[in-house]
């Protein structure tokens, strides 16, 4: 493999500088509150520079979250298996929390929570985006649970994707706005095997 030019290295470099400065000043005044203007004046260069790097402000946002989707890859290649649908989603979800917990943060997640909601974003944004690798493998843990009928065969796959993804978003929202104590990981556990025991056939 060829080692990067140093243009290339400046270029990724300036790319890494837009990245920090961004996030820091989304965090510091709200992702409606900071223009591009703004994080180029702190990084010191053109506008036209950042659009060479992020198509939009919430591009920077989408540019960091996405590194999850490496962590999801690893995670669904160490679940086993033999285990019942259920709990591999409950699985994934909880590994899913710890990382957002321990490694992305929540002022990171306030901000991308924040900047999902404003007039800026197109509605099919990243967060409810079916090409998410979250989302991508809980479908097929899904798709596997009522196909081995561990679900109840009256509800349809969509239905159930969506109420999974809900159970999602719904509790880190509520860690966002709760204090240090909330767990994360341990709410996320218990409100959704409430869920999923719901759909279960035998609970039908």
């Amino acid at each position: 493999m060829n080692s990067l030019t140093s243009r290339q290295k400046k270029a990724l470099e300036t790319r890494e500088k837009l990245l920090r400065a961004s996030l820091d000043l989304f965090n510091e005044y709200g992702f409606e509150h900071v223009s591009v203007e703004q994080i180029t004046k702190v990084c010191n260069v053109s506008k036209g520079t950042f659009y060479t790097h992020f198509p939009s402000k919430y591009d920077v946002i989408l540019e960091k979250f996405k590194e999850l989707d490496s962590f999801y890859s690893t995670v669904e290649k160490n679940i086993d298996s033999s285990l019942p649908a259920s709990e591999k989603i409950l699985t994934l979800y909880k590994e899913q929390m710890m990382y957002l917990t321990n490694i992305i943060g929540k002022d990171l997640m306030r901000t991308v929570y924040t900047a999902a909601m404003t007039s800026q974003v197109e509605q099919d944004h990243y967060l409810i985006s079916p090409q998410r690798k979250i989302f991508q493998i809980i479908n097929s843990y899904i798709e596997e649970g009522i196909r081995l009928k561990e679900f109840r065969q009256d509800l349809q796959i969509t239905q159930v994707q969506a109420i999974i993804q809900r159970c999602m978003r719904a509790n880190v929202y509520d860690w966002l706005i709760h204090n240090e104590d909330f767990d994360l990981s341990a709410e996320m556990a218990q409100f959704t095997a409430i869920v999923l025991d719901g759909m279960k056939v035998e609970n039908k």
